[in-house]
């Protein structure tokens, strides 16, 4: 069977010959024009079963991404829940550092955050305009702290560990 644009072509020069032809249909143009019409249906009725097919693969694809999206979040979760575990029992222990075959575990001290403890304590030069409101500006005050800087409602946080795992 011929592919579906041979086919609308076909039609296309049927339909030409037929305006040549001032409407008049004879036996071959309407033997040929059956032919084509029947074949487009045939190739229509095999590209929609495609479709259906993509379509059930794209569910499909949608419910395994939901699988995986889960699994992945169980595994992060787990990993994050196993680090502190370490982590703490490391602090329990006064340890610093445990070196493995396979790896290390350190902890370290966290870089300085900044933690907003009354945000309307915060003079507005610390605060950008965000249509409709004013929002804090985090990056700013930390520079402003750490230059000297005294900023009311906010301070810098510098007493945290996090663990490294390599």
């Amino acid at each position: 069977m011929p592919p579906l644009y041979e086919l609308s072509k076909e039609l296309a020069k049927i339909n030409d010959e037929l305006i040549t032809a001032e409407g008049d249909l004879s036996p071959d143009l309407e033997k040929r024009l059956d032919e084509v019409n029947l074949a487009i249906t045939e190739k229509a009725h095999g590209i929609r079963k495609w479709l259906a097919i993509v379509e059930g693969d794209g569910g499909a694809l949608d419910a395994e991404i939901k699988r995986l999206t889960r699994i992945k979040k169980t595994n992060e979760n787990l990993y994050e829940r196993l680090k502190e575990y370490v982590k703490k029992n490391m602090e329990i222990a006064d340890k610093k550092k445990i070196e493995t075959p396979i790896g290390t575990f350190t902890i370290a001290k966290s870089p300085a955050s900044l933690e907003i403890i009354t945000p309307e304590a915060v003079p507005d030069t610390f605060k950008d305009e965000v249509p409709a409101h004013l929002e804090i500006n985090k990056k700013r005050i930390k520079e402003a702290i750490e230059e000297g800087y005294e900023v009311p409602g906010a301070k810098l946080v510098t007493d945290r560990t996090h663990l490294r795992v390599k």
